[in-house]
């Protein structure tokens, strides 16, 4: 009668190299995400991925994006660019309050409505948001603020696109971060 057996350095071996072979074919496997990731000289965030950037607007320092799906002459935009400003991150509340008074003064001279908030985003940076509400559209900038300088992520949304626009807007704000 012939033993067979199935324990000792052989069957360690072949678990040894399952297990291998399976963390092999997972890492292989390239993952969906629902976002490109954008890398400038100042920073990185995501964009959703049925967002686009128009190269026709956009330039080394001021990225424009818009939905693929809008086909209107003058779509829903999202724009990102970096400003210095001269206000260290500890002095956020500095920064806000100036540019409330600028935003005031030019809501004020176009006859728009002024609203504001302040949060942090999931990267732990203070931001800004400002809402100037007219008759024909809205804009919404929203400031992460660094080491005296921000990014400023500005929508402007010439009709309702049941949030998507804002939701996008937020995805960049929420996975930015500073280079």
């Amino acid at each position: 009668m012939i033993k067979y057996s199935y324990g000792g350095p052989m069957k360690k071996l072949l678990l040894i190299l399952t297990i291998c072979l399976l963390f092999t074919g997972c890492s292989l496997v390239p993952r969906r995400t629902n976002s490109n990731v954008i890398r400038t000289d100042y920073g990185s965030f995501s964009i959703p991925n049925t967002w686009t950037k128009r190269e026709d607007h956009s330039t080394t320092s001021k990225y424009f994006f818009a939905n693929k799906r809008d086909k209107n002459s003058i779509p829903n935009n999202i724009s990102v660019e970096v400003g210095k400003n001269r206000y260290s991150a500890k002095e956020h509340m500095q920064f806000k309050d100036a540019i409330t008074r600028q935003l005031a003064m030019q809501a004020s001279a176009y006859k728009m409505t002024l609203n504001g908030t302040g949060s942090t985003t999931k990267n732990g940076y203070a931001v800004y948001t400002f809402e100037l509400k007219g008759s024909r559209e809205t804009t919404i900038q929203h400031y992460i603020v660094g080491e005296y300088k921000y990014v400023l992520v500005h929508e402007t949304i010439f009709r309702d696109d049941n949030n998507d626009t804002n939701n996008a807007a937020k995805t960049i704000v929420n996975s930015f971060e500073w280079k």
